[in-house]
């Protein structure tokens, strides 16, 4: 062997051993604690630099790596790559098939990072609540919300639809918005006075601004089409007079609704039956007085009900997901789909976000884990 295939042999053999210690290092991170992306970084660029080291190690190598898998013992078959290849199977089937001791150590990991994350910042803090009706009997959702910065006192629904857009059932619904309870009537004590922001949010005088009135007697008068819209139209039927006929009975409703949760929260809830292949999983925010720039009290002037006392400023926002059992996946980052129409005339999504700002930072993130129970 000539000195410089010594020295060539030396940078390998010493770079995977200082790439192997990085994976090392930044695996448990990833696994015991909540990671940030320089953790990530490393953990992706060492992992490409040993791959491009164990390109390099076969072509130099080829001829040795051969003989280990030529028999060149008396016994008539090499049994160590095929026992190293066998073993590699076997895990990679239990895997891929999520078996229970791999499932338990990967939650296990789950709950040492919640841990971490609890201890050092306020923000990974929940509430917890459990919504499972006696009449249902399908399979598990744990939904983890993340509030995000400009999130007061929204109402929110999240519920399931069937891929071509049929409503299956709600999952969590906000008291107020089903049962109607909108009982606080506000009005401005300068109808002319026009607000581009959130005037409950800035350092002002709330008193000197609107005068409140709980009145229950008139609520069922004050409908809010505006506030919730793709759920409301998805779960309900336009009558002649314009009034939401709900298509899902109201003790179906009354079972997955509560009250709102105005911090983060780890909701665990279950599906009424036993649910497609694939279906969506969508989430709706809304929350008043988010006035913008754009969506101004003043903005459309001639919309009774966005220029009414609903007080609809910014449009709801939409987070959805599309759940395919045969995925092997479990956990599901609901993604923002667009905004809901400004007045609840319509049950569409807009894509086009781009005069919202506020309101899309009333979410920080969500997370749903599926539970399937045919598995």
């Amino acid at each position: 062997m000539t000195s410089n295939q010594i020295r060539w042999r030396s940078f390998i053999s010493l770079s995977i051993f200082l790439g192997f210690t990085i994976l090392f290092i930044t695996s448990l991170l990833m696994f015991l604690k909540p990671h940030r992306e320089l953790v990530a970084l490393l953990h992706t660029i060492f992992g490409f630099w040993l791959l491009l080291l164990l390109l390099w190690h076969i072509k130099n190598n080829l001829k040795p790596l051969k003989n280990y898998l030529r028999n060149t013992g008396t016994a008539k078959i090499n049994i160590a790559p095929l026992g190293s290849a066998g073993v590699f199977v076997v895990l990679l089937i239990l895997v891929y098939y999520q078996t229970v001791p791999f499932m338990q150590f990967y939650r296990w990991g789950q709950t040492l990072r919640a841990a971490t994350a609890n201890g050092v910042d306020e923000q990974q803090t929940y509430q917890i609540r459990r919504v499972q009706p006696a009449i249902a009997t399908g399979e598990t959702f744990t939904i983890e919300f993340r509030k995000g910065p400009f999130f007061m006192w929204p109402q929110y629904a999240i519920w399931l639809e069937t891929l071509d857009g049929k409503f299956i059932q709600p999952l969590y619904v906000t008291g107020k918005l089903a049962h109607n309870n909108f009982a606080n009537k506000v009005t401005r004590k300068k109808p002319q006075q026009v607000f581009i922001d959130n005037p409950l949010a800035a350092d002002m005088d709330a008193g000197e601004i609107f005068e409140y009135q709980w009145d229950t007697a008139s609520k069922n008068e004050r409908k809010r089409p505006e506030s919730l819209p793709v759920f409301l139209h998805a779960l309900g039927l336009k009558s002649a007079d314009g009034a939401m006929v709900p298509e899902v009975s109201t003790p179906i409703l009354d079972a997955y609704s509560g009250a709102t949760m105005r911090e983060n929260f780890q909701l665990t809830t279950k599906s009424l039956t036993a649910l497609p292949e694939k279906f969506r999983i969508r989430f709706e925010i809304n929350q008043s007085f988010d006035f913008n720039t754009y969506y101004s009290s003043d903005r459309f002037p001639d919309d009774e009900v966005y220029s009414g006392d609903g007080y609809s400023a910014q449009p709801s926002v939409i987070y959805e997901a599309v759940v395919d059992r045969n995925d092997k996946q479990p956990i599901y980052l609901l993604k923002l789909a667009g905004q809901g129409h400004h007045s609840g005339k319509d049950g569409e999504i807009n894509p086009d976000t781009s005069n919202l700002t506020t309101a899309t930072q009333l979410v920080d993130r969500i997370l749903v884990e599926f539970y399937d129970a045919q598995k």
